[in-house]
């Protein structure tokens, strides 16, 4: 359980101690980036999968059609 803060020295401890730095921000949003470029490479192969299977899908459409 966290102690009651009763001075600016705990004060001043707490928050050096709990406090991201730069770096670790700096990591965190290149990480984050990398989860999101990962997440469009997802999604733009499953929709390019859904165009590929409706365009085989209208092919076979207009070969029936055709006959």
């Amino acid at each position: 359980m966290e102690k009651n803060i009763t001075t600016i020295e705990g004060l001043a401890e707490m928050l050096q101690r709990t406090m991201a730095s730069k770096e670790d921000i700096k990591e965190l949003r290149a990480e984050m980036q990398a989860g999101f470029e990962r997440i469009e490479h997802l999604l733009l192969a499953e929709q390019k999968r859904k165009i590929e299977d409706l365009e085989k899908r209208m092919k076979r459409l207009e070969d029936a059609l055709a006959v």
